[in-house]
């Protein structure tokens, strides 16, 4: 967890990115994905609308996210990144970015059945 919350560290510092070609996962995903967080700031979000708890073969469980596409749609990440600049945000572990999951979902989903 702390290497996730690292990397997203860096990925707000560095602001909006949008695709990035270059990417050695880039070919892993979908073309034009928003590639802003390569690491969820939510995670783990616990919301079985994008994931799931998977119990690991040693008993304990992980939340896994995999299917999960929000994080990657560019007008999710262009939101995400403008609430953080707007609240001064620049630490994965400020509470603050939880506030944030609720209407980027419903950005999200509201998108997804407009489609």
């Amino acid at each position: 967890m702390r290497n996730i919350k690292r990397k997203v560290n860096e990925e707000i510092e560095r602001g909006h990115l949008g695709s990035d070609e270059t990417c050695e996962y880039y070919p892993c995903h979908y073309e034009g994905q928003d590639c802003t967080f390569c690491y969820c700031p939510f995670y783990p979000c616990m919301d079985e609308r994008f994931g799931t708890e998977l119990r690991r073969r040693r008993g304990d469980t992980v939340w896994d996210c995999s299917p999960c596409l929000m994080i990657h749609d560019k007008d999710v990440a262009e939101f995400i990144c403008d609430r953080m600049e707007e609240q001064g945000i620049k630490d994965a572990d400020d509470p603050r970015i939880k506030d944030i999951f609720d209407p980027a979902a419903k950005l999200y989903l509201s998108k997804s059945s407009s489609a």
